[in-house]
């Protein structure tokens, strides 16, 4: 019998560790960070060892060493998970409520260690050894890279805040090369795929070296080349998107997030984690320098500024010289629209459009909405075709024949019949991206449009395709959805148009205007890059709401920012609080009402008692009350401490669930509104 026992974190979303005997022959083997094979249950998996070796005496009471199952085998050393990754990954589970073989499992996927491969084997990865190629410098740049390291010197995260086209990819370059001289490695991090090809390219050119890809999208047998190219110290240089946080890079020097304010750094799934934030732990226990680069930087990171805890360095002006494009508001309520579109697309933004193309410029079309249409109606009883697993319209796809919902994936034939009344009468209401795709160029002479959304784009290398054919010019119009916004460089577009302003800041939750103005300056960032002058086109019904007064000038962004601040403030909203979200789950509507309600009770009670400063708010159904079947209710907990909101989420990770329902906490949500 085994006289050893080591603690392990399964890849489950399950509370740990769990304890294994150890074999004697494996005893000398096994090292805190390795992988090992464990039964579990009725299978085999792998597993993290996360404690060293012990003595079976000291195995916790209630534990027989009789009834421990043994671990089977130790997986190769080269699997091993730094120790810099280990202690984010332990730390991300105390903050973010996830048990740590969870946070593991998303920090070292299986894919990554080969246990999803066949051949366990890496292919090696060619390193590039060329001449860097940096481009000169403005005055503006150099100044901004001087501010930056005066203040790492002080061991400061720092916010580059730089205008759009304003060169911070040059920057991000020279101070990586300062890294890598030094012998450091340097992560960059983007926050959706749409961005990494672009900047991939212009990385490996600048650093003349290779530099590693991480994202979704990476193929399993690409994905275990890359970490142990990584681990062996043979790459010095990732980008990626937001899992690239808990990359094997060895002696971290430099940590850049570029477009920081973005929401896609919160991952919504499992593992809820927001990657900017967690850069900013993995620099502490890395011991290395953070940027932190934006056009439109979140009011939580302007507001660390303002509190001395960041550094700050700025780029005001665009590096090429020219102007940021001209702002032009379309007012949908006195405009007149072009009959025989879904969308509304006013007179003159159709002149406009037309009048691009015909100088052999581009335009690029801002919708944020998939599909044809938005659902689909019965004129003769009023159905909407809803999903029948989520509380949500289905959306109409008229080049598939298709309503699907973008929650679940549902999808039912175009049918030309009501399917209540059996009416003929069907009509489509609202627009999305593939209606302008399709009938805009019946409209406009020598328009060839290219749609960048999720259904357009179905992999990495669809999306690299995409954005080629329109930066070669195959393709004069480029039509998408938020994708479109994502930092991308195409001198020809002259031209922008935003569809609907309005959808960006309507939307039912305390950030939609500071998202709406970073989502439209992005966007508007793309017209003029090169040396014609851009224009941008705002349609909207709103035109004097705050958010299209900044784009016009009518209102400095600085006093629209203190407007948003002192409205959080008052409310006690981020930055000037800590904000969770509980959200319980389960397939019996009364029943997650039920428990939501006396959750929420409880919580009231213990807090008073306590007489903690402590906010709850709800219960309530989810802005979307059911997804995949599955019924979703919320509360949301407001404190000035981050230990006292951990301490009423404890209180209510403490009460017992029916069986059925499952408790959710999100910690720094992004946003309440899903």
């Amino acid at each position: 019998m085994s006289d050893h026992i080591l603690s392990i974190a399964i890849p489950r979303p399950l509370e740990g560790p769990f304890t294994y005997a150890v074999p004697d022959d494996l005893v000398d083997r096994v090292h805190v960070g390795g992988v090992v094979k464990v039964p579990f249950g009725r299978v085999v998996t792998h597993g993290y060892v996360i404690g060293e070796v012990e003595s079976a005496s000291k195995l916790k009471e209630g534990l027989s060493l009789s009834k421990l199952k043994k671990i089977i085998s130790v997986e190769l050393e080269e699997n091993r998970i730094p120790k810099d990754v280990l202690e984010l990954s332990q730390w991300a589970s105390r903050y973010y409520f996830e048990p740590l073989g969870e946070v593991l499992n998303c920090a070292v996927p299986a894919s990554a260690i080969g246990l999803k491969n066949k051949k366990k084997t890496s292919r090696e990865i060619e390193i590039l050894n060329n001449p860097p190629q940096l481009k000169d410098l403005s005055s503006e740049q150099s100044k901004s890279i001087e501010d930056i390291n005066q203040e790492f010197l002080l061991n400061k995260p720092v916010l580059l805040h730089g205008v759009t086209g304003s060169g911070k990819t040059e920057v991000y370059l020279h101070l990586a090369t300062k890294a890598m001289a030094e012998g450091k490695s340097v992560l960059i991090l983007a926050p959706e795929i749409a961005l990494t090809p672009q900047l991939h390219q212009r990385l490996e050119d600048g650093l003349g070296t290779t530099v590693a890809l991480w994202h979704s999208a990476l193929t399993d047998a690409k994905r275990r080349d890359y970490w142990l190219a990584m681990r062996k110290g043979k790459i010095k240089v990732l980008v990626g998107a937001r899992s690239a946080v808990f990359a094997p890079l060895q002696n971290l020097g430099l940590i850049v997030v570029d477009e920081e304010h973005d929401s896609s750094y919160k991952q919504e799934g499992r593992m809820r984690y927001h990657a900017r934030d967690l850069s900013l732990v993995r620099a502490k226990v890395s011991n290395c320098n953070v940027l932190l680069g934006s056009a439109t930087p979140s009011l939580e990171t302007l507001e660390k500024v303002k509190q001395g805890r960041f550094g700050f360095a700025s780029l005001p002006n665009r590096i090429s010289g020219s102007n940021l494009p001209k702002i032009e508001i379309v007012d949908l309520l006195e405009e007149q629209c072009r009959d025989g579109l879904q969308a509304q697309i006013t007179e003159k933004t159709i002149t406009a459009i037309r009048d691009t193309i015909e100088k052999g410029q581009q335009v690029m079309i801002f919708l944020n909405r998939r599909g044809y249409a938005a659902f689909l109606l019965c004129e003769e009883c009023g159905a909407v075709q809803e999903c029948p697993n989520c509380s949500v319209s289905l959306t109409v796809h008229k080049k598939n024949h298709t309503l699907r919902c973008h929650y679940c994936d549902y999808k039912q034939t175009l049918s030309q019949y009501c399917t209540q009344c059996s009416g003929g009468r069907l009509k489509s209401v609202g627009a999305g991206t593939e209606s302008i795709e399709t009938e805009l160029p019946r409209h406009i002479k020598n328009m060839i449009p290219i749609r960048l959304d999720r259904d357009q784009v179905t992999s990495a290398s669809r999306l690299s395709e995409v954005l080629e054919d329109f930066r070669c010019g195959k393709f004069n119009t480029l039509v998408g959805t938020q994708m479109l916004v994502k930092g991308h460089d195409f001198s020809k577009v002259t031209l922008v148009v935003v569809i609907l302003a309005d959808s960006l800041f309507r939307w039912p939750e305390y950030r939609s205007s500071e998202k709406a103005l970073q989502v439209l300056t992005q966007v508007a960032g793309r017209a003029g890059r090169g040396k014609i002058p851009g224009k941008v086109l705002i349609q909207t019904y709103a035109k004097d709401h705050p958010v299209i007064q900044v784009m016009t000038g009518e209102m400095s962004e600085e006093d629209f920012l203190n407007q948003e601040r002192s409205l959080r403030e008052a409310l006690n909203y981020p930055p000037f609080a800590r904000f969770a979200r509980l959200r319980i789950e389960g397939r019996k509507q009364d029943q997650v009402k039920s428990f939501a309600s006396k959750c929420v009770l409880s919580l009231n009670k213990r807090i008073k008692e306590s007489s903690h400063s402590v906010e709850v708010l709800g219960p309530s159904e989810a802005f979307i009350e059911k997804v995949k079947s599955i019924y979703r209710w919320d509360a949301l907990i407001k404190a000035k401490d981050i230990k006292v909101l951990q301490e009423v989420i404890f209180s209510a990770k403490s009460f017992p669930l029916p069986q059925g329902v499952s408790l959710i906490v999100d910690i720094d949500p992004v946003g309440v509104g899903y």
